[in-house]
C-alpha cells in the first residue's frame, strides 16, 4: 500500500498544536525519553521533521526523509504502524541501520485521515529500559487516530467557515441583485402607470383639439372645448410635477444631519396651520422624550402625507392622535384619525403608484407610494389598521440599527 497522492495539506498552527500536544501526552503516558513528529510533504514525497522531544532538548527540526526510506519512511509508505519490541531479534530489521535508538524497542505510527497521510509519530527510548508492549502499541495507535480525527474536524470546521463566508457573500450579492430587480420592476410598474395616467387627459386634449381644427365651431362651443383642453393639460402638468417631486424625494440621499423626530412631526403639522385654524379638527400629541435622533431621508414628507390624508378623511371634523415612542427596538410614529376609514379591498392597493380614491384633480396617487419608498430606505415598515367608519391608524416602524 503506497502513500495516496493529494494536494499538500495547509497545516495551521492550531493543527500543529494538536499534533504536538498529542505527541507530548503520548510520550508521558508511555514513559518514553524520545518522541518525534514528521509531517508529510506530498509535493516532494518526503517526511519533514516538525518536532522532537527528548531529555536533552536536541533540535532536529526541518530534517527530511524520503518516503520508503528508514523506519518512518517505510511506515509512511505502507501506511501501517509497527512495534519493534527487540530490534536484535526482529527479522524485519538489521540493527546496524538503527543506531540512533538508545534502546532496542520503539513504536512508529502513521497519522492518517480517511484518504491521505498527515504524518508519522515515533516513540522510542523507554525510561525504564524495558520493551514497549502490545498495550503501549495499541495506545499509540489510538492517540494517532484521535489526533487525526481532531485535525480532520478542525479542517472541516475551517472549510465550513470558508463556505459560510462564501455563502454570506453570495447571499449579499443575491440581495443586491434582488434589490436591482425590484427597482426595475418598480420602474416598469411606475412607467405603466405614467402612460395610463397621461394617456387619459392626453386623449381628451387631442380629441377637442382636432374638433376645433376640423370643424367650424360656434365661439361658445369652441370656448368650452378650450376649457376642456386646459383641464387636460393641467392634469398632465400636475402629474409631471408630482413625478419630478417623487424623483427628487427618492434620490435625495445627501442629507447626513440628524434631527429630532418630534420636531419633524411639528414641522409637518405647521404646513396645515390653515386647516387647524378652522377648529373642526383636533390634534392630540403624545411624544416620548429622549428618542434617538435620525437622519431625515424624507420623513418630514412622509409625516405631512399621513397628516394630509387624515385631515381629508375628517372633512366634517374629528381628532388626529400622533404618538412617538420606542418599542421593540424600533422608533415608532403613529397617526390615528377618527375619519371615514378604509375598506379592506382598498388596503392592498393604497401603496400602488397612481392609485387614489380622491376625485380627479385632488390627487394623483403618489403620496403613499412616496411614503412607502422612503420608509424602505430605513429598512422599516408601515402597518395599517382601518375599517369603514372606524378611522385609520398608520404606524411607522424604523429599526434603530438602521437610523
Amino acid at each position: 500500500m503506497g502513500v495516496k497522492m493529494r494536494p499538500k495539506v495547509d497545516f495551521s498552527e492550531l493543527h500543529k498544536d494538536i499534533l504536538n500536544d498529542t505527541l507530548a501526552k503520548l510520550k508521558g503516558f508511555l514513559a518514553a525519553e524520545s518522541a518525534s513528529l514528521f509531517l508529510f510533504d506530498p509535493e516532494h514525497q518526503e517526511l519533514v521533521l516538525d518536532s522532537f522531544f527528548d531529555e536533552h532538548k536536541v533540535q532536529f527540526k526541518g530534517l527530511r526523509q524520503r518516503i520508503g526510506e528508514g523506519v518512518a519512511g517505510s511506515v509512511a509508505n505502507e501506511c501501517k504502524a509497527i512495534l519493534v519490541k527487540d530490534i536484535n531479534t526482529d527479522p524485519r530489521f538489521q540493527q546496524g541501520r538503527f543506531r540512533q535508538y538508545h534502546t532496542n524497542s520503539f513504536i512508529c505510527v502513521p497519522i492518517l485521515t480517511e484518504d491521505s497521510l498527515i504524518g508519522v509519530i515515533n516513540i522510542s527510548d523507554k525510561v525504564s529500559g524495558a520493551m514497549f508492549t502490545e498495550e503501549d502499541f495499541n495506545l499509540a495507535c489510538l492517540f494517532a487516530q484521535l489526533a487525526s480525527r481532531m485535525v480532520e474536524d478542525q479542517m472541516a470546521l475551517a472549510k465550513l467557515r470558508d463556505e459560510n463566508e462564501l455563502l454570506k457573500k453570495e447571499n449579499a450579492d443575491i440581495k443586491e441583485e434582488h434589490g436591482f430587480l425590484e427597482k426595475f420592476a418598480s420602474v416598469g410598474k411606475l412607467a405603466g402607470g405614467i402612460v395610463h395616467e397621461i394617456n387619459n387627459p392626453l386623449d381628451a386634449v387631442m380629441r377637442y383639439t382636432n374638433m376645433i381644427i376640423e370643424k367650424d365651431l360656434d365661439p361658445a362651443v369652441a370656448r368650452e372645448y378650450l376649457d376642456e383642453i386646459k383641464v387636460g393639460l393641467t392634469r398632465i402638468l400636475k402629474i409631471t410635477r408630482s413625478l419630478l417631486e417623487f424623483s427628487h424625494q427618492l434620490n435625495d440621499n445627501d442629507n447626513k444631519e440628524t434631527s429630532d423626530v418630534n420636531e419633524m412631526v411639528e414641522e409637518a403639522l405647521s404646513l396645515f396651520r390653515h386647516t387647524l385654524f378652522l377648529g373642526h379638527i383636533k390634534v392630540e400629541k403624545h411624544f416620548s422624550d429622549s428618542l434617538p435622533k435620525i437622519i431625515d431621508k424624507g420623513l418630514c414628507r412622509v409625516f405631512s402625507n399621513f397628516i394630509k390624508n387624515a385631515f381629508d378623511a375628517m372633512s366634517d371634523g374629528g381628532t388626529l392622535c400622533i404618538t412617538t415612542l420606542f418599542e421593540d427596538g424600533c422608533l415608532s410614529v403613529r397617526f390615528k384619525d377618527t375619519g371615514c376609514g378604509i375598506a379592506d379591498e382598498i388596503k392592498e392597493k393604497i401603496f400602488s403608484p397612481f392609485f387614489t380614491t380622491k376625485p380627479i384633480g385632488q390627487g394623483i396617487g403618489l403620496g403613499l407610494p412616496i411614503c412607502f419608498e422612503v420608509i424602505q430606505r430605513y429598512g422599516g415598515k408601515i402597518d395599517l389598521k382601518s375599517a369603514p367608519g372606524q378611522g385609520t391608524e398608520f404606524k411607522i416602524l424604523l429599526p434603530i440599527k438602521n437610523i
